[in-house]
């Protein structure tokens, strides 16, 4: 059994740092991307092409919630040794993305449709264009839930790797489509369109040629299994649940602060998200490596395993976000005045407190992959995100007595707290192996006194240094002294040998 868990420890390492160089490679390659579209689409037609391919970025949204929840189900069958019943998840997990790509197909053409042409400042020249890119993106839409199930198969039998190449393959593709805008007499909106259109082709061709190749379970098959089919849509209901309580969240704060203060304030909270997606794209990576892992030693029942891969996990994810995090706080101004070419106040303050948010959401990954591989997911979401939606009455109330518009993120900041505490009592109460007292010992106190730590650090360093000496303490002395904390406070003895043993190997194996 313990030489099983160190493979798997072994591989979830492995995958991780996979998961980190395809994160900033995409990133960086996205960036670029955004760059050149902008400057070969025109300032016009970019606005068109955001404004009604928004269907894809809502398809993120509800593709996010169906890969993992199919995950978990694969994973949990994976965990049972079930060859039958993944073939039965994939099967109904592909009946129902035909039948809601159905349905989106006959509410987009119609109400989307009518909103195209009735509801949306579009130049009148420009709407052939933009009826092209309405159908593209509607194809793309389909393709990108279509290939869910074959996605859903990577993750949960963690190749790692197939991710990584063949979401770098659609980055660099989208960058290519970019590159090529202008290149032949058609308009250039209606080339971008297509483009996009035929790379979600290629990869939705990847994702189902791998799965085909080497799943076995991913084979079309009459599939009877009602109670499975249940299973599937209740998880997958109430996990959107928890995800359109946080959209909700975030577009209800940049409506009231529209209302209150106006688009210039606006414009710094965009700022703001766009930070916070980096930071969420960064927990993902790690997040990705470690839930596998933990839904399949659930199904195991091998909670010893999965108590020290959440123990792992927790300390993973807040301290590898802790060294990013201070040294980012203590240079939004300069890393905002790199990046924008006209950098407020607000900009700073809200990058600053959304960077301080996004840590205290990381926690609660870990506790609701448990949940999620428990199954308890109608049990746990409701009283969460019950607590979470309290964000916007807060928010309100404070914007209504006067404050100014930080105190958003304040009570952002303070209602995820608040609901961090409604999911241990979740976990405490489903997840019996739990031990609230050694989280707190081994986790909670540690992270808070290497958390104040770095405040005072920040703090004194802001005060007392300028210059050249200004930057080096931010970027240099800064980080350095949270990963010392973290190695002689944030970490036991046993998991610092653990850690030297991983990396003498490693040399050795290297070398």
């Amino acid at each position: 059994m313990n030489d099983g868990n160190s493979k798997k420890s072994q591989r979830i390492a492995a995958n991780t740092l996979i998961l980190f160089v395809r994160m900033f490679v995409v990133m960086l390659v996205n960036f670029y991307t955004v760059r050149i579209v902008l400057d070969r689409l025109g300032i016009e037609d970019y606005g068109i092409f955001n404004a009604i391919a928004g269907v894809v970025t809502f398809t993120s949204f509800i593709s996010g919630v169906m890969e993992l929840s199919i995950q978990r189900f694969y994973s949990i069958a994976i965990g049972e040794k079930d060859g039958k019943k993944q073939n039965e998840i994939f099967n109904l997990s592909m009946a129902i993305i035909i039948a809601a790509s159905a349905m989106t197909f006959l509410i987009m053409e119609t109400a989307g449709l009518w909103m195209l042409n009735t509801q949306l400042t579009i130049p009148e020249a420009r709407f052939e264009a933009a009826e092209w890119c309405f159908h593209t993106s509607l194809v793309t839409f389909f393709l990108t839930l279509l290939q869910i199930p074959f996605s859903a198969a990577v993750f949960a039998h963690e190749k790692m790797n197939v991710y990584a190449v063949i979401s770098t393959s659609d980055c660099l593709l989208k960058l290519f489509a970019a590159l090529s805008i202008g290149l032949l007499a058609i308009d250039n909106l209606i080339f971008y369109s297509i483009i996009l259109m035929i790379i979600g082709f290629i990869v939705f061709g990847l994702y189902a040629v791998y799965g085909i190749v080497k799943f076995p379970e991913c084979r079309i098959r009459k599939t009877h299994n009602n109670q499975l089919l249940k299973d599937l849509l209740s998880f997958s209901g109430w996990t959107l649940l928890g995800s359109i309580a946080k959209v909700g969240t975030f577009q209800g704060n940049t409506i009231m602060l529209n209302i209150f203060f106006g688009p210039v304030v606006n414009a710094a909270f965009a700022i703001s998200m766009q930070i916070s997606n980096a930071f969420n794209a960064l927990c993902s990576s790690m997040v990705f490596a470690l839930r596998p892992a933990m839904i399949q030693a659930y199904a195991e029942k091998n909670f010893t395993y999965l108590n020290k891969l959440f123990n792992i996990s927790n300390k993973f994810i807040l301290y590898v976000l802790l060294v990013i995090a201070f040294p980012m706080i203590y240079e939004t101004e300069y890393i905002l005045d790199i990046w924008l070419p006209d950098v407020t106040q607000d900009m700073v303050v809200f990058a600053r407190l959304i960077i301080i948010y996004i840590v205290c959401l990381s926690l609660n990954s870990p506790i609701t992959t448990i949940m999620q591989a428990s199954g308890k997911v109608k049990q746990y979401f409701v009283p969460v995100e019950a607590v979470s939606l309290l964000c916007l009455p807060i928010t309100f109330v404070f914007l209504k007595l006067g404050l100014p518009a930080q105190w958003t993120f304040i009570s952002m900041i303070s209602t995820c707290v608040m609901a961090h505490v409604v999911r241990l009592w979740c976990l405490r109460r489903y997840y019996k192996p739990f031990s609230l007292s050694l989280y707190m010992k081994s986790f909670v106190f540690p992270a808070a006194l290497i958390s104040l730590a770095g405040i005072c650090l920040t703090v004194l360093s802001m005060q007392n240094t300028s210059g050249i000496m200004y930057h080096i303490a931010g970027c240099v002395i800064l980080p350095l002294s949270i990963i010392i904390l973290v190695l002689f406070v944030g970490m036991s003895t046993k998991e610092r040998m653990l850690m030297y043993d991983l990396i003498k190997n490693k040399y050795r194996i290297n070398g």
